[in-house]
């Protein structure tokens, strides 16, 4: 690769297969080595254990009961596996953003 850099990015929707295209892909950059940089650098043990705590804490979800309509349950389930995921992330977002909150209180 002579010092050459590739990044490649996909988007995969929820419940969404990657294509064999993708996965040959993906198969093909585990074969490269890893280059690190000034921008990019190895990361030391101490400094990947506190990644992943933060990681974790981010990600913990608490279970809460939510009342749809039935119309609108169907078309978040219609989204496949990982449709609480997507909804939890509008949620997130919509609380980001005072002027959705105030289009619908």
């Amino acid at each position: 690769m002579n010092g050459e850099f590739i990044m490649v990015k996909e988007t995969l929707k929820a419940g969404q297969k990657p294509t064999k295209g993708q996965i040959q892909e993906i198969r093909a950059a585990e074969k490269r080595p890893i280059v690190y940089t000034k921008d990019a650098p190895q990361l030391t043990g101490k400094e990947l254990a506190e990644f992943k705590q933060i990681n974790a804490e981010n990600r913990k979800k608490i279970p809460c009961t939510l009342r749809l309509s039935k119309k609108s349950l169907e078309w978040w389930k219609s989204l496949g596996d990982g449709y609480t995921g997507a909804m939890a992330r509008m949620l997130e977002d919509a609380q980001n953003h005072p002027d959705i909150l105030r289009k619908i209180i």
